[in-house]
C-alpha cells in the first residue's frame, strides 16, 4: 500500500511542478547539429589530458572488471526505487565487458548472498530459495544499468555517439572545460539521456556530469561528482562517486565508494559454485 501511495503522489507532482523535458544542452548547442570539429575537439579533450595518467583506458584490453563497493543512501525516497535495502550496502560489481553482461553479489544485510544479474538487457536473480531465475524486474534493471554507467563513465564518455565540445563554463568557482554527450541526435528526446562532462583544465579530470535519468522521470536532471582519484593499471581511476540533485548540495542522494578493482576471470556465482566444490 505504500508504495502505490507515492506512485500516486510522485506523479502529482511531477505534472504540477517539473512537467518540462529536461534539456543540457548549453545555449551555444541549442541551434546546432551535431558539428564534426566539435566532436574532434572533445575527443581530443578526453583523449589527451593534461595529466597522462588521466587518459582514460581502453576497456578491451581488460575483458572483464570487478569492483568491490560500498553504496551509501541518504536519500530514503530515491532508494525506495530501487533493489536496494540498506543505507549502507557493500557489494561485488562483475562486469563482462565483451559479452555486455554484470552480476551483482549482496555482501550485507537482508540480501546478503543474493545475486543480481543483467544479460543485455535481461534481469535474472541467484538465490538458495529460487536458484537462478529470470525476473524481468525494471527497479533491478535500471539500478543494475545506471551503476555499470556511473563506475565506467570516466572512461567511456569517449564512446558515445554524440561527442561535442561546449566551451569553458564556471562551477563553484572553478573553470572547466565542458563537453555535451548524447546519443542518436543533439536535441532532447524523452527516450534518450544527456550528459554534460566538466573537464579540470589543470589535470583533464573529469570532476561534473550533468545528466538526466529519462528511465525514471523525463523532467529530471541530476550532478555526479567524481573524487579520491588513485592508480590503478597505470591509469588515474575514481574510488568516490557521488549522485547529488544539483550543484552546491550539501547532502548527497548517495554515494559509491570503491573499496577495490580487480580483473577477475569468471562472473561471480561461478566463483561461488567453485568455491563451494572445493
Amino acid at each position: 500500500m505504500k508504495r502505490c501511495f507515492v506512485f500516486l503522489i510522485i506523479p502529482i507532482i511531477c505534472v504540477s511542478f517539473c512537467c518540462k523535458l529536461a534539456d543540457l544542452r548549453p545555449t551555444i548547442l541549442v541551434n546546432s547539429g551535431n558539428n564534426p570539429d566539435l566532436k574532434k575537439k572533445a575527443l581530443n579533450l578526453i583523449q589527451n589530458p593534461i595529466e597522462p595518467a588521466m587518459k582514460p583506458a581502453n576497456w578491451k584490453n581488460y575483458k572483464q572488471v570487478q569492483f568491490t563497493i560500498k553504496d551509501v543512501w541518504h536519500s530514503k525516497i530515491v532508494k525506495f526505487f530501487t533493489p536496494i535495502k540498506e543505507s549502507d550496502q557493500r557489494m561485488k560489481v562483475f562486469l563482462d565487458l565483451e559479452k555486455d553482461t554484470m552480476e551483482v553479489e549482496m555482501l550485507n544485510g537482508v540480501n546478503q548472498g543474493l545475486y543480481l544479474g543483467l544479460t543485455k538487457n535481461d534481469v535474472y536473480q541467484i538465490s538458495a530459495d529460487t536458484g537462478k531465475v529470470f525476473t524481468g524486474d525494471d527497479e533491478v534493471r535500471v539500478y543494475l544499468q545506471s551503476l555499470r554507467l556511473y563506475l565506467m563513465m570516466v572512461w567511456k564518455l569517449q564512446d558515445f555517439e554524440i561527442l561535442q565540445y561546449a566551451g569553458d563554463s564556471l562551477i563553484l568557482g572553478e573553470n572547466y572545460d565542458t563537453i555535451y554527450i548524447t546519443s542518436v541526435q543533439v536535441s532532447a528526446t524523452p527516450d534518450v539521456d544527456q550528459y554534460l562532462a566538466y573537464y579540470e583544465k589543470d589535470t583533464g579530470a573529469l570532476e561534473w556530469v550533468e545528466f538526466t535519468y529519462r528511465d525514471i522521470f523525463s523532467w529530471y536532471r541530476g550532478v555526479l561528482k567524481f573524487g579520491y582519484y588513485e592508480n590503478w593499471e597505470g591509469k588515474q581511476f575514481p574510488r568516490r562517486i557521488t549522485i547529488l540533485d544539483k550543484f552546491g548540495d550539501t547532502d548527497f542522494v548517495h554515494e559509491i565508494r570503491i573499496e577495490r578493482i580487480e580483473l577477475p576471470k569468471k562472473p561471480l556465482s561461478e566463483e561461488q559454485i567453485i568455491q563451494e566444490q572445493n
